[in-house]
């Protein structure tokens, strides 16, 4: 898994541990990621899915998605990077989001 991966999960299980009153809040690291744009459309079209299954798949709506790839609007930075994990390990998004 990418590093940008790993700094994604790590941050989840720290901030569910935090909401389930198993850690304290003061232990919480904040990590900065930089993250460029994404080209959405070759993503999705790398992994061969239509517009409405990637979306589906992976949490979006079909319009904010078909807005993104026409350039209407621009996803913010945690998108980004989750379409980075995305674009990376989808197996391992696609398994997260099934849990």
């Amino acid at each position: 898994m990418s590093e940008l991966g790993q700094k994604l999960i790590e941050g989840l299980k720290c901030a569910v541990e935090i909401a389930q009153g198993k850690a304290d809040p003061s232990t919480y690291r904040v990590h900065t990621i930089n993250v460029q744009n994404v080209d959405i459309r070759a993503i999705r079209r790398r992994m061969g899915l239509s517009q409405t299954v990637f979306a589906e798949q992976f949490g979006f709506s079909v319009s904010t998605l078909r807005n993104w790839e026409q350039g209407k609007r621009r996803p913010d930075p945690a998108v980004r990077a989750y379409l980075r994990v995305i674009e990376k390990a989808p197996d391992t998004v696609r398994a997260a989001l099934a849990d």
